[in-house]
């Protein structure tokens, strides 16, 4: 089985506040995240974050929390933080947090691909277009727990050339990044 480590430090300096705690309909971007992930048989969960909702959040579901003291870092301190408190797992399937309309069919047609290919980088794509969730497998390890600074996984699929893409839907891609994204969700985005 694999762990799923869900990274949820990001500073939305674009954004301007928290948009994991934005809220969509009727919930905030981060708890449609952990509603499709609750929905998949991982070995387990981890959220990996700065903020003290985002824990209280991660509770409902009883995922397992770990605290990013130094989020200023950079994606791989997420990264390394979710690996070294996971237990041992054929896989990790990387989340971020600002994709609401992420859905877990695609994520278990992802984990079916990564089963049947257990040494490959599992990453989803709609036509030309890339993103998360990916899974990497546990022979990446160590180059993942080697990532500095704002290094993304992006740095250790560049150095592989054992890669399946899985086809998905162009929404289970889009993430929130601008108040332009999160007004294309549907969000209402009210200034104080």
């Amino acid at each position: 089985m694999i762990t799923a480590i869900i990274m949820a430090s990001g500073l939305s300096k674009r954004m301007g506040e928290n948009k994991l705690l934005l809220k969509y309909k009727d919930k905030t971007i981060i708890e449609y995240v952990l509603d499709e992930v609750s929905k998949v048989d991982f070995k387990e969960v981890i959220v990996v974050s700065s903020y003290n909702e985002i824990k209280e959040i991660s509770k409902k579901y009883n995922f397992k929390y770990i605290e990013n003291k130094k989020n200023y870092i950079g994606q791989s301190e997420s990264i390394k933080l979710g690996i070294n408190n996971s237990k041992e797992s054929l896989g990790y399937m990387f989340f971020v947090g600002d994709q609401p309309l992420i859905d877990s069919n695609y994520i278990n047609k992802m984990i079916e691909v990564f089963n049947e290919n257990k040494d490959f980088i599992i990453i989803p794509r709609y036509k030309d277009k890339k993103g998360n969730p990916v899974i990497f497998p546990k022979s990446k390890r160590g180059e993942l727990l080697r990532l500095k600074e704002d290094e993304k996984g992006k740095k250790v699929i560049t150095n592989s050339c054992n890669i399946k893409y899985v086809d998905v839907s162009e929404y289970m891609l889009f993430d929130i990044d601008t108040k332009k994204d999160y007004i294309q969700l549907g969000g209402i985005y009210e200034k104080d």
